[in-house]
């Protein structure tokens, strides 16, 4: 009788699928076991709950991948299912526990790609004897073991994929040395034959699969390789495609091609971490800021990519003058998102190093992440945790693109969010929700107390323009011959009275002051329309109107 092979992950959302368990499972079956499943879960799901669902199957071997989000659920769940089933045999992967010398629970512990370590595991599980401590110990070591490259999708996976992320890998491995990174410990990279690659793409889009996340460390290490396949995935309508790449890399060939593919389609993550350049040598990281930022530029004037770009607080030697800095530089760039992260000490990634010499604070726990240093004190550290929260809400949501755009031009980034952070303080709203209309009334009276025309117009299309809504806040409505009337089109889109003409050129407007009320109507696809997500700005000129 064949063992009940499961292999289970706790994802962060539903939304989220897991590629490592794809890849396990294949190699179990590829090497002759038959009942191998696979279970994915959610972190915010009932830990008892998922353990009853494992039973259900009854497991002979579990495999579990644990990651940062899952750490604890995940040892909660092992130890409920230890008791519930003494005989259960399980064995511990993922980035979370591949560099623990002890972990809370008695299981095998497998480090770094796992296929062939996994398979190795059953093969010895098979004979009835248990691992012995030289191969525990190997199981151990990052960066050995390493497997041939295979598929990961099969039919069977296609039903559960078609409304969440697939992850997706082109390429294992890294050659950059950047000591924040778990990458920086690959030793070479290793490349999926294209082929397969454009086989399973080609399968999950007939399936239906919408959104694919490639995770591929650098996507553009290859140009050729990069631009052949965005190329052939320009021809499918609908589908979005998210990659990461060094941005200073990024060949003038391929510049051009991106003037030639769907707008929205594609979106760079673009990490830049630090423009301070004392700090990136401290990190290991090679980057050209001045060709970095004209690449940028040009892909913001190109206007067919989405790109957002990550920075770093709290790398070794930056200290509050160099952090904002690094954020004024990169806010110039005008990237349509900025993620403002903190220094996180992943288990085995080099930064580790650096602790004592920095006198580095920080969470011992998941997600590891900064508290202080001997460059920035704990509440320095406050202070830019708050300012991040702002800025998503304000910046990274959209929905304030154009004010701040026009602010931007007229005052400096920092003192701009550090306003809103203010009236956030002052009175105590970091606690509590805020709804969508309270925030369009909080930036009106930070920047635009006396409200004049144009600033009104403006709150008023980003307002509309940010989001699908069918009436204004009652601070920016004002009755006109229009009030109460829909666009013919959809007959539920409003028509709104506005005091200039409205000109949009990507988060820029330019208003004309008119004699007389302009009237449209902003509509939203019900198509989306890829990264962007534009909606279209409908004059209306009817007769009355």
């Amino acid at each position: 009788m064949q063992r009940s092979i499961g292999l289970v992950t706790l994802n962060a959302k539903f939304i989220h699928s897991s590629l490592s368990l794809r890849y396990l499972r294949n190699a179990a079956r590829n090497a002759g076991h038959k009942n191998v499943w696979i279970k994915e879960f959610v972190i915010n799901q009932p830990v008892w709950k998922i353990a009853s669902e494992i039973q259900k199957l009854k497991p002979d071997v579990l495999g579990i991948g644990i990651y940062i989000w899952n750490r604890s659920q995940s040892f909660e769940l092992i130890e409920r299912l230890q008791k519930q089933n003494p005989n259960l045999k399980i064995v511990i992967g993922g980035p979370e526990v591949s560099f623990e010398t002890e972990t809370s629970v008695e299981c095998p512990v497998i480090s770094g790609e796992g296929e062939k370590k996994w398979l190795e595991y059953l093969q010895i599980i098979d004979q009835g004897v248990v691992p012995s401590e030289e191969v525990l110990n190997r199981w151990k070591t990052y960066g050995t073991d390493l497997p041939d490259l295979a598929p990961a999708y099969l039919e069977e996976d296609y039903p559960q994929l078609k409304n969440r992320i697939v992850y997706f890998e082109t390429s294992r491995g890294c050659p950059y040395l950047c000591s924040f990174c778990l990458s920086a410990l690959d030793k070479t990279v290793r490349y999926f034959d294209d082929e397969i690659v454009y086989k399973q793409i080609k399968n999950l889009i007939d399936a239906g699969v919408q959104k694919f996340k490639f995770v591929d460390r650098t996507f553009n290490l290859k140009p050729g390789r990069m631009k052949a396949l965005m190329e052939w995935l320009s021809q499918f309508e609908g589908p979005e495609f998210h990659f990461e790449v060094v941005g200073d890399i990024l060949t003038p060939d391929i510049l051009k091609f991106l003037e030639t593919v769907p707008p929205g389609m594609f979106q760079f993550e673009i990490g830049i971490q630090t423009t301070d350049e004392t700090v990136q040598e401290s990190i290991q990281r090679k980057q050209n800021n001045q060709k970095l930022f004209g690449i940028i530029k040009k892909l913001l004037v190109q206007d067919r990519i989405h790109f957002h770009c990550d920075l770093i607080f709290g790398l070794p030697g930056e200290n509050m003058e160099k952090i904002l800095n690094s954020f004024r530089e990169v806010i110039a760039l005008r990237p349509h998102e900025l993620q403002l992260g903190f220094l996180k000490f992943l288990p085995g990634a080099p930064i580790k190093n650096t602790i004592s010499s920095h006198e580095y604070q920080y969470q011992s726990t998941p997600p590891y992440e900064l508290i202080s240093n001997m460059d920035l004190g704990a509440n320095e550290i406050d202070y830019l945790k708050k300012f991040a929260d702002i800025f998503d809400r304000f910046y990274n949501s959209k929905r304030f693109r154009f004010s701040i755009s026009y602010l931007l031009q007229k005052m400096d980034a920092v003192a701009l969010f550090d306003q809103l952070l203010e009236y956030h303080e002052s009175r105590d709203l970091f606690m509590n929700p805020v709804s969508l209309d309270r925030q369009y009334q909080i930036f009106q009276e930070t920047f635009f107390p006396d409200l004049a025309s144009d600033d009104k117009d403006m709150l008023k299309l980003d307002y509309l323009y940010s989001q699908r809504a069918y009436r204004l806040p009652k601070f920016l409505s004002e009755k006109s011959i229009c009030s109460g009337k829909t666009w013919k089109q959809d007959r539920k889109t409003p028509i709104i009275p506005f005091q200039h003409k409205i000109e949009i050129s990507g988060s820029e407007v330019l208003l004309k002051s008119m004699e007389h009320p302009v009237y449209y109507a902003i509509s939203h696809s019900n198509n989306g329309g890829g990264y962007f997500h534009r909606p279209v700005l409908n004059r209306i000129e009817e007769p009355g109107i």
